[in-house]
C-alpha cells in the first residue's frame, strides 16, 4: 500500500512536499491511501475528500483523516482531489489539487 499525504490550509490544499507523488501507474485497486493534515478550520468537522476522474466525482468520508483512494478515480492519467468539511452551520471546501499517473 501507498500513502499520498496532502495538507490542507483554511481553503487551500497542497501536495505534502515530503511526499513523492512519481510513479503512479494508472489502474489501481485498494493500493492507493489518501492521508491529510489540517488546520484549525476544520476543528470539528466531519470530513469528506472529493476525488474527481473525467467529470465524475467520487466522495469518500476520511476517518483518522484518511482513506483509500477509489479505483473509479485512477482509471485515468490525472485524478484531482478536493476535501470538505462540515459541521453545524459551517461548511469549507478546498480547491481541487491535480494528480498525474503514467500508462
Amino acid at each position: 500500500m501507498r500513502t499520498l499525504k496532502f495538507t490542507a490550509k483554511a481553503q487551500q490544499l497542497k501536495k505534502d512536499v515530503s511526499c513523492d507523488f512519481s510513479g503512479l501507474v494508472k489502474g489501481s485497486k485498494g493500493y492507493l491511501r489518501a492521508e491529510f493534515s489540517f488546520s484549525e478550520d476544520y476543528a470539528g468537522c466531519g470530513k469528506i475528500a472529493v476525488f474527481r476522474n473525467q467529470g465524475e466525482e467520487y466522495p469518500v468520508r476520511l476517518e483518522n483523516n484518511s482513506c483509500m483512494i477509489p479505483e473509479e478515480a485512477l482509471t485515468w492519467r490525472t485524478f484531482q482531489i478536493c476535501v470538505v468539511g462540515v459541521r453545524e452551520g459551517y461548511r469549507i471546501r478546498t480547491n481541487y489539487v491535480e494528480v498525474r499517473q503514467d500508462e
